[in-house]
């Protein structure tokens, strides 16, 4: 039931952005991490295909579960207050090479969610993946720590990045080009008010007339008779 929630609601957040995707195509994301690696420095946790960047739709996740040697390392991390660490490598049919991604989170809060996280893919409108982020879930679930495997539970969403507008520069180039041959043609009309045209000079006379008043008082008044 969970699983059929969290795929409605993918689905519904993918139809309110899919239009912006002038681009469709296959998407193949290698998930790697540092627990339990040997020499090697990451090794495989799992792998996410999509059938189409547009539709959104998930055809295969794939995840290994943690063994107790994993978990094991993982708490040692946790002790030291330090990072769990994956690695991403993105491929798509225009990148057969790959573009790799790192996203970590801290050790604790992975064991305290129990091994629950959210994988954020955001996608540009010609399809290019510009970043794979990776963080907890809110929801904390006891982590059965005797227990001989531990399975990841991974939510998958699209995130489609909207571009900014462009500013059109060259028509305002031609506007003010415009602009320049009326004025040298005469044929501007200055609409200002008569305080907007000649501030410059009002402002300065007002303030010697200020300074004038200031400087010089005029005299009190003559004392009483004697």
């Amino acid at each position: 039931m969970r699983s059929q929630i969290i795929a409605l609601l993918t689905i519904l957040g993918v139809l309110n952005y899919a239009a912006c995707i002038d681009y469709d195509g296959w998407v193949n994301i290698k998930i790697e991490h540092s627990l339990n690696c040997g020499r090697d420095k990451y090794c495989s946790r799992g792998n996410i295909s999509l059938k189409s960047i547009r539709a959104g739709s998930t055809s295969l996740i794939e995840q290994i579960p943690f063994t107790r040697q994993h978990i094991a390392e993982l708490q040692n991390i946790a002790e030291v207050n330090g990072f769990y660490t994956i690695r991403t490598i993105v491929t798509t049919a225009d990148n057969s090479e790959g573009t790799e991604f790192f996203s970590s989170v801290k050790a604790d809060a992975f064991i305290e969610k129990g091994l629950a996280d959210i994988i954020n893919v955001w996608v540009l409108p010609n399809g290019a993946v510009i970043a794979v982020s990776f963080q907890v879930t809110n929801t904390t679930q006891p982590l059965n720590k005797d227990a001989k495997s531990h399975q990841v539970y991974s939510n998958f969403f699209l995130r489609y990045v909207e571009l900014a507008p462009i500013p059109d520069t060259a028509s305002y180039v031609q506007k003010l080009e415009r602009e320049r041959e009326a004025r040298e043609k005469g044929d501007v009309k200055d609409n200002r008010s008569f305080l907007a045209k000649y501030w410059m000079y009002i402002v300065p006379i007002a303030i010697f007339v200020m300074i004038s008043g200031a400087t010089n008082p005029e005299p009190a008044g003559a004392a009483g008779g004697r």
